[in-house]
């Protein structure tokens, strides 16, 4: 008498799906656009049905907000982990422009949209209170004359304004030696006396 095999149930999806859909979103957006963005192409190209995605974001709007989101977490923890691994305090400042030079560096789809889609409120912007609370304290430690409060939010700004300028050219061909990528960052950022 022959017996019937159980059937083993196919799992869903492998790995995490929500984070599938933010990397597939990611280069969907930079290949196609936002504007052209189709949640239904993106769960097609995932393999998922075209409802998936609809169990993790709500709307297109949502979907993109948690792309920001993770983004924006990301960088905030990348700046973290560099303050957090600085053995030279004197260079913390350093330390924390490098890391947010190489987030992008590595994520190049990341500042194309974090910096794109829309405005961000500097004030509100979470990687920014982390490195403007660290500058703050470092600038009125590095100055022995006190520094106005005003001067250190317009220097800790013209920091801010300074890496992220590098950041940008490191993802424009032919700007920086990718082979001295470290000493050239380093010597862009001690070339303005901030």
């Amino acid at each position: 008498m022959a017996t019937k095999k159980a059937v083993e149930p196919k799992p869903y999806h492998h790995g995490n799906l929500k984070e599938e859909f933010i990397v597939k979103g990611l280069e969907y957006i930079d290949k196609y656009g936002i504007e052209s963005l189709s949640m239904r192409k993106l769960a097609e190209s995932i393999g998922v049905s075209s409802a998936a995605p609809y169990a993790h974001f709500k709307n297109k709007d949502a979907f993109l907000d948690a792309i920001q989101e993770l983004i924006t977490n990301s960088l905030t923890e990348a700046l973290e982990e560099a303050n957090e691994s600085c053995t030279n305090r004197r260079k913390i400042l350093i330390d924390l422009g490098k890391a947010y030079v190489y987030f992008f560096y590595n994520n190049p789809l990341y500042f194309q949209f974090l910096f794109t889609r829309r405005s961000i409120d500097i004030n509100t912007f979470p990687p920014f209170q982390f490195y403007s609370e660290i500058a703050k304290a470092t600038l009125k430690e590095m100055h022995t004359k006190r520094l106005s409060s005003k001067t250190i939010r317009l220097k800790t700004i013209a920091m801010w304004a300074e890496v992220h300028g590098i950041a940008q050219f490191t993802l424009m061909d032919g700007v920086l030696d990718s082979d001295k990528l470290d000493e050239e960052i380093e010597g862009l950022m001690c070339a303005l006396d901030v």
